[in-house]
C-alpha cells in the first residue's frame, strides 16, 4: 500500500482548532448543493412546530483555490434537473447559464472529414440543457449561500485553506473516525524550515466532515488508505483526462446554443476518447478532449490531441481569427457505478467526483454530484438532530443515494466505459446499441473488469515496436505559434496558474529518483508527455543518459494526471499551500 503521510504535524507548531457541526471540504457543485441543502433543511426542521430546534451550529467550507471557482473546470453542459430542485427559479435569480442547448452534432471523425451522425445517440441529447463555465457557477453558489440568513446557524466559506491531511479518534471497538482535517501550513521555505510570514494550519474539528476534493483527492487517498473504502467496489476508481481552451473568435463563427462531440481522430485506432465545442454565448466557444487514462499509449497527450482536433475541416473554421483567453485541464472521475467506493464512514462522507459520480455515456457528472451532496445534507440534518455520526448512521446516505434518480442513471450507465475501452468500434457499438432496448443499462459480457490506470501503460517497445519512437517527432506535424496551435507553456501561461516557488513542492517523488530514470529508459518517462502543463522534464547528457526528474511545481494546473498514469506509482500530488494554483473565471 502506498504511503500516503505526506505531512505530519511540526514539533513545536501550536495549532488552533476550531469547532463546526459540519465541515464540507471542496468549493466544487457537490459540496456547495449539500451546504445549500443544508441550510434548506435546518430552516425547514426549526420551523416545524414541536420538535427540538437545531441551534448554535457552525458550517463551514475550505477551498484550497485562492477564490472559490478558481479551480473549477469542467466542459460544461449541466442537465438542471437537480438545480431546478435546488433552486426552482435558477434563470430568475441570475444563474450565469452561458444559453440552452438548441442545436447539436455528433461527429466520427477521419482526419479529414468524417461521418456526421444523422441523430445524435440518445445518451448525447441535449436539448434543454445548459451550456455553464463551472467557474462561474460555482461562484454563483457561493454568493446565493453567503447571502442567506438562517436562525440559529452561522456559515464560513473559507477560500485559500487547502486540507492536508484527515483527523482521526480511536473507537472502542479499534476502528477509527473522522474528525476534521488539518490545513496546510503556510510560509514553509523548500528545505522545511519556517518563514517570517509563516502561519500554521488549523485544526478544523467537526461532527460530520464531507470531502468533495474533486478526482483524486488528497484526503480521499488517505481515507481510503485507512479504511479500504474501494474494497466495496468491483473496479479500481479510473479516470480519463481532459484539456480545455476557452476561445474568442469572429461574430456569427458557431450558432449560439451549438454543442458539438466528436470521437475518432485525432486519436489511434483501439484508442478512447473524444472532443467538445461549445458555444459559450456572445463570442466565446469552450473547446477541448478528452483521452482515457486506461491507454496503453506510454506517450499519450490529451493536449496534443487537442491542437490536432482544432485544425480538423469542421473545427478550424469556428476558431479561425480567434484569440485564446483561457486554458485548464483537468482528471475525470470516469468509471462511475462499478468504481464507486463506499460513500459514508463514521464522521465522514464522500461527495462528486471523489466518488465517481459521472455518467461515461452521458459526458456529465455535475448534476449528479450536486444530487450527491443534496442527499448527504439530508443524512446529516437526521443525524444532527440524533446526535449521531456512527458509519451505521451515516451510511444512509449510500443507500438513498443509489435509489435516487441520479443512482439509477449511474446504474444504467454502469458499463458504457467498459465497452469503449478499445475506442468506438464495431463492438462497442454493438454494445451500446443493447443498452438502447433494455432500461437497466444491460450489455453483452458484462461485467467489465478495469485495471488501474497505471498499470495499463506499455513500454516503448511495446506499444510502438522494437525501433520505438523518437520523441522529437511526437508533435506529429504540429507547428505551434502558427494557426490555432498553442504550445503548453503558453497555455500555462493562459490558466493564470501562480505557485510560491519558496515553498517545498507538492509533487512528490516517493520511490526515489533511480525509478524515474528507469522509467525512462524502458517507457520514455510518460510524465514529461501526459502531463498538460509540461510540469516534469528529463535532461539527458550527451550520452543520452538522465539521473533524475525535474519538476517545475510552479507550471501545475492540479489535473492530478501524474497521481494517476505514472505507471511506476512513483508520483503523490498533495495540496500546495492554500490559494495557489490556476486562477479559472471562464472555465
Amino acid at each position: 500500500m502506498r504511503d500516503f503521510s505526506t505531512q505530519s504535524a511540526r514539533p513545536g507548531v501550536e495549532r488552533e482548532e476550531l469547532e463546526f457541526d459540519v465541515l464540507f471540504v471542496g468549493a466544487g457543485p457537490s459540496n456547495l448543493a449539500g451546504l445549500w441543502r443544508l441550510l434548506d433543511q435546518i430552516e425547514a426542521h426549526n420551523a416545524r412546530p414541536g420538535v427540538k430546534k437545531l441551534e448554535g451550529l457552525t458550517l463551514g467550507l475550505i477551498e484550497k483555490g485562492d477564490e472559490i471557482g478558481d479551480h473549477a473546470f469542467s466542459g460544461a453542459v449541466l442537465d438542471p434537473i437537480f438545480l431546478k430542485d435546488l433552486c426552482p427559479d435558477f434563470m430568475a435569480e441570475g444563474f450565469p447559464s452561458e444559453g440552452e442547448v438548441t442545436k447539436e452534432e455528433v461527429w466520427a471523425f477521419s482526419d479529414r472529414g468524417g461521418f456526421q451522425f444523422p441523430v445524435p445517440p440518445p445518451f448525447l441529447q441535449n436539448h434543454g440543457n445548459h451550456i455553464v463555465s463551472l467557474s462561474k457557477m460555482v461562484r454563483w453558489m457561493a454568493e446565493k449561500i453567503e447571502a442567506r440568513s438562517v436562525d440559529g446557524v452561522d456559515v464560513m466559506l473559507l477560500p485559500g485553506f487547502a486540507g492536508m491531511s484527515v483527523l482521526w479518534e480511536d473507537q472502542p471497538d479499534g476502528s477509527k473516525k473522522v474528525v476534521g482535517v488539518q490545513t496546510a501550513d503556510k510560509g514553509v521555505n523548500a528545505d522545511g524550515t519556517k518563514r517570517s510570514n509563516f502561519e500554521p494550519g488549523n485544526l478544523l474539528k467537526a461532527k460530520v466532515t464531507v470531502f468533495g476534493e474533486g478526482p483524486r483527492g488528497h484526503l480521499a487517498r488517505e481515507l481510503e488508505s485507512v479504511l479500504n473504502l474501494q474494497a466495496t467496489a468491483m473496479n479500481p476508481q479510473v479516470y480519463e483526462m481532459g484539456v480545455k481552451e476557452v476561445w474568442e473568435v469572429a461574430e456569427g463563427a458557431i450558432e449560439p446554443g451549438m454543442v458539438i462531440h466528436t470521437t475518432g481522430w485525432p486519436q489511434a485506432e483501439g484508442e478512447s476518447g473524444g472532443s467538445w465545442v461549445y458555444s459559450m454565448g456572445g463570442k466565446q466557444v469552450s473547446i477541448g478532449y478528452v483521452v482515457s487514462l486506461d491507454t496503453k499509449d506510454p506517450f499519450v497527450d490529451a493536449h496534443l490531441m487537442l491542437q490536432k482536433f482544432k485544425q480538423h475541416p469542421r473545427i478550424a473554421p469556428i476558431l479561425k481569427g480567434g484569440k485564446m483567453v483561457q486554458y485548464g485541464g483537468k482528471a475525470i472521475a470516469i468509471g462511475g457505478w462499478h468504481s464507486m467506493p463506499k460513500l459514508a464512514f463514521a464522521g465522514g462522507m464522500l461527495v462528486g467526483d471523489s466518488a465517481q459520480m459521472v455518467n461515461a455515456a452521458r459526458l456529465k457528472g455535475i448534476h449528479l454530484g450536486m444530487k450527491g451532496g443534496m442527499v448527504a445534507a439530508e443524512v446529516i440534518l437526521k443525524a444532527l438532530v440524533e446526535d449521531d455520526f456512527s458509519d451505521a448512521s451515516l451510511m444512509r446516505y449510500s443507500q438513498l443515494y443509489m435509489d435516487s434518480l441520479a443512482g439509477r442513471e449511474l446504474y444504467k450507465a454502469r458499463n458504457f466505459h467498459g465497452a469503449v475501452e478499445h475506442g468506438l468500434d464495431i463492438p462497442a457499438m454493438t454494445k451500446i446499441g443493447a443498452t438502447m432496448i433494455g432500461d437497466d443499462g444491460w450489455m453483452p459480457g458484462e461485467p467489465f473488469q478495469a485495471h488501474s490506470d497505471a498499470a495499463m501503460t506499455q513500454t516503448t517497445e511495446e506499444f510502438y515496436g522494437k525501433a520505438g519512437i523518437q520523441r522529437d517527432s511526437l508533435d506529429w506535424g504540429v507547428t505551434f505559434g502558427k494557426g490555432t496551435a498553442i504550445a503548453k507553456l503558453d497555455d500555462v501561461f493562459a490558466s493564470g496558474t501562480i505557485h510560491d516557488e519558496h515553498q517545498p513542492g507538492h509533487l512528490k517523488i516517493v520511490k526515489g529518483d533511480s525509478v524515474c530514470v528507469t522509467c525512462y529508459e524502458e517507457k520514455g518517462a510518460p510524465c514529461t508527455i501526459f502531463c498538460p502543463a509540461q510540469v516534469y522534464e528529463m535532461h539527458p547528457n550527451d550520452k543520452g543518459q538522465v539521473s533524475k526528474v525535474d519538476i517545475a511545481f510552479s507550471n501545475c494546473v492540479h489535473c492530478k494526471t501524474c497521481d494517476i498514469k505514472c505507471p511506476e506509482e512513483n508520483v503523490i500530488w498533495t495540496p500546495p499551500e492554500g490559494g495557489g494554483g490556476p486562477k479559472w473565471t471562464v472555465l
